[in-house]
């Protein structure tokens, strides 16, 4: 049964550079030993997947009234949105690039240049990865730039009190997302695709009934066109999925990533094999137990994640990768248990 930790082999802006870090140095031996490697590598998908060279996007910092604000600004025109943190007098806060819908209007009004990112590095990366595992690409879906321009809480207002300009912005993101996706394939890059975006269409943010709306159309259109270039798709999706399993089998990707059962979320393995079958189920344990538990407990969960999935295929993985740039003892402990765990109860 195939082991996969999340780590990257190649460094990445998400994880912790694995390879580079001592206290990762016998953890890195059992990946390279026992596990299997996704390398996952993601190209610069612009401002919501918009390369118009007149969008200008940049880091500051500034003192305003006593408050230290850090953030980014994206600046077309005389179009401006920021986005920052907060900190000082009045406390810590967060705003985002825009506070309601209708302001998604005027980002897909700015004229669009489609992104055509260099890929040549990926072939050196290919050749450098071997035969350690497989390249895996993460360049999201149309629901990642619209969750990264509002907050969670006027995100999910706005499905309700402006569904149609929320909509009419998925749409559109859509229609970007399947060419920067066509590009890449055609130049015969990624073996396996991580697909980013379909959680923000779920409970509790979304109404399940809108989930087809909102993630199906879009990610089948994608895992279709994957597929048709004979490449593989991993959908990623933490929290509540009961709800939403039919849409996930319509998606039928080849993967999903990653199933959490109750109390963090709601679905089994055994609920989501019922409903998506034949489908590559990837978990589901959490990241916080290895960070918490002891080594007995892991070796425990691993089991019981193992024997409950026994009854098709199965990948066992944590429910995220290691973001953390220093380690506790505990941490590397259960990082290797979960491993063993693995390898001794992972042949059926």
């Amino acid at each position: 049964m195939p082991i996969w930790l999340l780590a990257p082999f190649h460094s990445l802006t998400y994880y912790a550079d694995i390879y580079n870090l001592p206290c990762y140095k016998n953890i890195v031996g059992h990946i390279d030993k026992y596990c299997d490697t996704f390398d996952r590598r993601h190209f610069n998908t612009g401002f919501c997947y918009n390369a118009n060279p007149d969008i200008v996007t940049s880091d500051f910092e500034e003192t305003v009234g006593g408050n230290v604000r850090s953030g980014k600004k994206t600046i077309y025109k005389d179009l401006e949105f920021t986005r920052y943190m907060q900190k000082g007098k009045d406390g810590t806060s967060v705003k985002y690039f825009v506070d309601d819908a209708e302001a998604l209007a005027s980002i897909i009004n700015i004229p669009y240049t489609p992104i055509e990112p260099d890929v040549s590095v990926y072939f050196k990366e290919k050749e450098e990865l071997g035969d350690r595992g497989l390249m895996m690409i993460d360049i999201g879906d149309p629901l990642g730039p619209l969750y990264n321009l509002m907050s969670a809480e006027d995100f999910s207002i706005s499905t309700i009190i402006d569904y149609d300009k929320i909509l009419e912005f998925t749409d559109e993101m859509y229609r970007r997302a399947y060419q920067l996706y066509k590009y890449v394939l055609e130049r015969d890059v990624g073996e396996v695709f991580f697909i980013v975006g379909a959680e923000f269409a779920g409970p509790p943010l979304v109404s399940p009934a809108k989930f087809n709306d909102m993630s199906v159309r879009y990610v089948k259109g994608i895992v279709d066109l994957i597929r048709s270039y004979g490449k593989k798709s991993i959908v990623h999706y933490h929290g509540q999925l009961y709800h939403v399993l039919d849409g996930m089998k319509q998606i039928n990707p080849d993967g999903l990533h990653t199933i959490e059962a109750p109390p963090v979320g709601d679905c089994t393995i055994t609920q989501a094999r019922a409903v998506l079958e034949d489908m590559i189920l990837i978990g589901n344990i959490q990241y916080d137990d290895l960070a918490r538990r002891n080594k007995q407990e892991i070796d425990l969960m691993v089991k019981q994640a193992i024997d409950e999935a026994k009854g098709g295929r199965f990948i066992l993985s944590p429910t995220a990768g290691p973001y953390e740039s220093e380690l506790s003892d505990t941490m590397i402990e259960n990082y290797i248990a979960f491993i063993e765990a693995g390898i001794k109860y992972g042949k059926y």
